[in-house]
């Protein structure tokens, strides 16, 4: 994607945080019924990039590393520079002015190594803007402006089709190319670098415009995927976790999302009358990027990092039971990019040893609010062009010389085996996701440094675990299944 890694704020975070890292609720694990945890990856260069060779390295790693999603990313003016003649031309997976090579190769490939695709189409051609377009710049880059929800709508027909499972495979006959089911549409709706203008001038006040421009594209990117299989699952554009002043580049995530679902006020959600209501998905998305460890909040009331996912259930809540959300039924939470950086690489990244307890803390955090999908960004470093300032080493690999050279950080095994243990009302909350489901054991560091158990566990068949213990605060424990072993996670105490 070609501007999906200009997007990221730096995120530099100081040393020495892990005791800042308090107790989040979560749900009693005697009888509850919870929900599970999918992990994957965006990291376009590397698998949807490069030798065929380093692909499929990536994929191993990625299959090592146990994930099970694969975002995959596409520019629309990439497949469709030139206007199609009219719109049913659009929805045809077999116009000939559709170029599929890329795409084609990327899902192919990525189906063909095991992993659940997550597509996400963003970037306007230029046929397909609104009216209006100012020159180029950052208040409207190309490709962001005012989005056609009509031929949105009609090449995510095509999408869909082509994807549907029973579209002919052109490199090769008598297959069929595979079905993508999870369809993200768009990407950062709440910044100008995606979708354009954020705001516009009334009475001479800056008020909230591109949540008026996305809800009838994704409403238009909904029904063409649905038209297709009604069991396609529509995901949310992921929202960026910071907003700026009215009149800037961003719009906080927060305030888009109630803006999207037609409601005004923070705290006293109330429906307000707009067009294009209701809003259609069946996932809700969001980039909750951290500023710091994974308990700190964002300080402005209207941004949403790791710990604020209430600031968009609670709009959600209030919009489904008005009817300004449909269909009107559950909607799963998703985090489809969220990362930190490490040092080493990057100087001004974490101590990798951290970053890795912070992912721990990150993914049992995000899940105790709901949350059921996050997908990391990246699994590779990128390579420091031209500096680490440009680029972001937020992979769960060192880069080596070559992706095979490539050697795992210490966030490679909080992703693989995440464990936290937060206390909650007294308990030790043992939480954490295992290489593979079945038997596992917590165990307990003694003074001398040697290990005991303390408690025999068995993962479910989504490889969630979770119990309650009576351990004091300050113990270092540890999880281990057959020669895997989780990083060393200190108890804390609310």
């Amino acid at each position: 994607m070609s501007r999906l890694a200009h997007s990221k704020t730096r995120l530099v975070a100081a040393a020495a945080m892990a005791a800042a890292m308090l107790a989040l609720a979560l749900p009693a694990a005697a009888g509850a019924r919870v929900h599970g945890l999918k992990l994957g990856f965006t990291d376009y260069a590397d698998f949807q990039l490069g030798s065929p060779g380093d692909r499929q390295i990536a994929f191993q790693h990625a299959k090592t590393a146990g994930t099970s999603i694969v975002r995959l990313s596409f520019d629309w003016d990439q497949i469709a520079p030139n206007a199609p003649p009219n719109i049913a031309t659009t929805a045809n997976p077999d116009w000939s002015g559709y170029d599929w090579t890329f795409m084609d190769q990327s899902v192919r490939e990525t189906v063909a190594a095991g992993f659940t695709p997550l597509f996400i189409m963003e970037e306007a051609p230029a046929w397909a803007e609104g009216p209006g377009r100012p020159p180029a710049s950052d208040a409207a880059p190309e490709g962001s402006w005012k989005p056609s929800p009509t031929a949105y709508q009609a090449v995510a027909t095509a999408l869909a089709k082509r994807y549907s499972g029973h579209f002919p495979d052109p490199a090769n006959p008598g297959t069929n190319l595979p079905r993508i089911r999870y369809w993200q549409g768009w990407n950062e709706p709440n910044l100008s670098t995606y979708l354009s203008p954020q705001w516009v001038t009334k009475n001479g006040k800056s008020t909230p415009e591109s949540p008026n421009l996305y809800r009838p594209m994704l409403n238009a990117f909904y029904k063409g995927i649905k038209s297709v299989s009604s069991s396609n699952q529509v995901v949310t554009a992921g929202t960026a976790p910071f907003g700026d002043v009215p009149g800037g580049l961003r719009m906080a995530p927060a305030l888009f999302v109630r803006e999207l679902f037609c409601l005004s006020g923070r705290n006293g959600l109330k429906r307000v009358r707009c067009a294009n209501s209701p809003v259609h998905f069946d996932i809700l998305a969001h980039h909750p990027y951290p500023i710091g460890p994974p308990r700190r909040h964002a300080p402005v009331p209207d941004d949403v990092v790791v710990p604020d996912w209430n600031r968009l259930k609670k709009p959600l809540k209030v919009a489904l039971k008005d009817g300004t959300v449909a269909p009107r039924k559950s909607k799963p939470l998703w985090a489809t990019e969220i990362s930190w950086d490490s040092n080493p690489p990057d100087p001004q990244g974490i101590p990798a040893k951290l970053e890795a307890t912070y992912m721990d803390g990150a993914f049992s955090t995000m899940w105790s609010q709901g949350v059921s999908a996050i997908v990391w960004y990246l699994m590779r470093d990128e390579p420091p062009n031209p500096t680490f300032a440009d680029s972001l080493q937020s992979g769960i690999y060192f880069r080596g010389q070559t992706i095979a050279q490539d050697t795992p950080k210490p966030s490679f095994t909080a992703f693989k085996f995440p464990f936290t243990a937060y206390i909650r009302k007294g308990k030790a909350q043992l939480w954490g996701l295992a290489p593979a489901p079945g038997p596992l054991t917590v165990e307990r560091q003694a003074a001398n440094g040697t290990w005991a158990t303390v408690a025999h566990l068995s993962a479910r068949s989504d490889r969630l675990f979770l119990a309650n213990k009576k351990i004091r605060s300050g113990t270092m424990l540890r999880a281990v299944q057959g020669t895997n072993i989780s990083l060393p996670w200190k108890v804390f105490s609310p």
